[in-house]
């Protein structure tokens, strides 16, 4: 591969500290192995030279790709942070593997310190907030006196935290935030083992400087102090990790405390079509939090269509149309990537996807949404219409809406005849199972659509669902878009039979395709959250529910937030070689969002 003049210049350099600004298809990997090389062909010492970057995954690809170089073993050390910092601890204060606290026995530690706050408090996505905002203050650096909560209570979060330490100390075990907080901690008590680091390597390579967090970057600005020959690769644009502590500013930081920082720019674009970089500048210079950059293209224009549907079955159904065109043209299914927000806005695209019979694959595990418990009401009463009744069954929808029927009446007969006789002698509770009686009777005779509007309007499960989000705190339109998504799947269902046997085979195939996540891509269209696309480049992209409210979430409320949902969409556009496809939905109460606007795409050759 020839060097640019950019490209050049920073693996040239040798001495001092060193900040390269490398933006998407910029040959980021190829600068750092290139230096490497160029830094042992100058004399240095192949093991004092350090290699780090935030997965085990990065830091393989980039020692294999720098092996490739020359036909010589070089004992030069490629890790992530974890990996460096766990291994100092295992020499210095002698932890083992078996010490690491994690998967199934950490989540029961969670679960056992929430008790300090509450002992009713159970609820997994409670759990994983305190669980989350404590990794927050860990990689923070900071102490629990100046650090301020994002998401829950300080007095509830000390508490929390408090029980989560002294099991720890109390079994001698650590969990990943720990390798990093313990290491920082020795090395401000014993300025003897720090320096003992800091004379075992003199180079040092950070790839991905955006995503490093607070904590992170003293760690290895204390190790690099001795010699201050830093040398890192990041792009403030890409950076979307704020929730896992990485912050941004810290390339601003970098500058302040190396005055003499050489700052490099790879201004060469060699992976994204000339009017997507043109576009994808227009949006990113949006925000004001960020390094100036003037990227050029090396490709000519490729396709690029931004398109409004009336609603989310119509975006799929659009999205599934475009695929096809390209497939008929020649266009591999793996050379095709769908992106999104969240998991819940590729329900849609999942199921025209499966109804197509079209191969596809999860990048990550999504939740299954034909287990959502309104989904398993509804094909509850489903079943005890076609005569499947069961007392499972009986007892998730008699009280759905609230009958005031009693669960002893379901154990004591078993099925809705059973119940009649159990409340022979009350004349209110009889009433209720012979209206239960009367309704699914009525649903046994309706199509699947007629059914589910008698449930939600006659039946009155809307107004259940009403009481549910009160007591959950969950908006309501949530719920409500859960049944508007059942009704267009079933839609095509003749019978209540019918669209059981499609719940069941679509509830299969989204199983299956989580536990077989990313085994096998080849031939499959890959589905990511724009946060999983980071690193990843394919021919075709897709990017769905460009909405308000969505990209940007609305619970961006703050300037810092926006800019980076503007940045996690940057990210998301500029995954693609050729071809791009962006699409919104218009539903009531929902604008398409402010980026289409701010891509100016009318200033360039695009497609209408």
């Amino acid at each position: 591969m020839n060097l640019n003049d950019s490209q050049l210049k920073a693996v040239m350099k040798k001495d001092g500290p060193c900040m390269v600004l490398a933006g998407p298809g910029s040959g980021k990997t190829a600068v750092l192995t290139r230096r490497v090389s160029e830094l042992i062909k100058s004399g240095v010492p192949a093991e004092e030279i350090l290699v780090i970057t935030f997965t085990k995954a990065a830091a393989i690809e980039m020692k294999e790709r720098f092996d490739r170089l020359s036909d010589d073993v070089y004992p030069v050390t490629f890790g992530t942070f974890h990996s460096l910092f766990w291994g100092i601890l295992k020499a210095e204060l002698g932890y083992k593997q078996s010490d690491i606290l994690m998967g199934n026995a950490r989540n029961k530690v969670l679960y056992d310190s929430m008790q300090a706050i509450d002992s009713r408090l159970e609820d997994n996505s409670l759990v994983s907030s305190y669980a989350g905002e404590l990794s927050a203050f860990y990689n923070s650096s900071l102490d629990i006196g100046q650090y301020i909560p994002k998401y829950v209570p300080k007095d509830e979060l000390i508490k929390f935290a408090n029980r989560y330490e002294a099991y720890k100390q109390k079994y001698h075990v650590i969990d990943f935030d720990d390798m990093l907080t313990k290491t920082y901690k020795l090395f401000k008590e014993r300025p003897d083992i720090l320096a003992k680091w800091q004379n075992r390597f003199s180079y040092f390579l950070v790839d991905e400087m955006q995503d490093m967090n607070d904590i992170q970057f003293e760690l290895i600005s204390m190790l690099a102090k001795r010699t201050k020959n830093i040398f890192c690769v990041g792009d403030d644009d890409q950076s979307i990790y704020g929730f896992r502590g990485a912050n941004p500013k810290l390339m601003n930081r970098f500058v302040d405390t190396y005055k003499d920082t050489e700052i490099i720019v790879l201004d060469f674009n060699y992976r994204n079509p000339e009017n997507v970089v043109v576009q994808s500048s227009n949006l990113i210079s949006k925000n004001t939090c960020r390094f100036d950059k003037n990227i050029n293209s090396t490709k000519e224009a490729g396709t690029f269509k931004i398109q409004g549907f009336e609603d989310e079955f119509q975006e799929a159904r659009g999205v599934i149309e475009q695929i096809n065109q390209l497939r008929n043209s020649g266009t591999a299914f793996d050379e095709i990537a769908i992106l999104y927000r969240n998991h819940t806005d590729a329900r849609y695209i999942v199921d025209g996807l499966i109804n197509e019979k079209l191969p596809f694959y999860l990048k990550e595990q999504m939740p299954n949404i034909y287990t959502h418990f309104i989904i398993k009401d509804i094909e509850d009463y489903f079943q005890i219409a076609i005569g499947n009744c069961t007392k499972e069954r009986l007892l998730s929808i008699i009280n759905r809406p609230n009958r005031y029927l009693h669960r002893r009446a379901v154990e004591f007969g078993g099925n809705l005849e059973g119940m009649l006789k159990f409340y022979q002698d009350s004349q209110s509770g009889y009433r209720q199972v012979q209206a239960l009686i009367n309704d699914i009777n009525l649903i046994s005779k309706m199509s699947p659509v007629a059914a589910i509007n008698y449930i939600k309007n006659i039946v009155g499960y809307s107004m259940f669902l009403r009481e549910e989000a009160v007591k959950k705190q969950v908006p309501i339109n949530e719920y409500m878009e859960i049944l508007d998504f059942l009704t267009g799947v079933l839609k095509d269902c003749r019978t209540i039979k019918q669209s059981i046997d499609k719940l069941n085979i679509l509830r299969l195939k989204v199983d299956y395709e989580n536990k077989n996540k990313s085994q096998d891509k080849s031939g499959k269209i890959g589905l990511y959250t724009m946060h999983a696309s980071k690193g990843l480049e394919f021919e075709n992209v897709f990017i769905i529910s460009v909405n308000e409210g969505i990209v940007p979430t609305n619970k961006a409320t703050t300037k810092e937030e926006l800019e980076g949902e503007r940045r996690l969409f940057y990210v998301g556009i500029t995954r693609t070689k050729r071809n791009l496809f962006l699409s919104y939905t218009n539903k009531k109460n929902r604008d398409k969002s402010r980026f289409l606007r701010e891509l100016d795409y009318s200033s360039s050759r695009l497609s209408p």
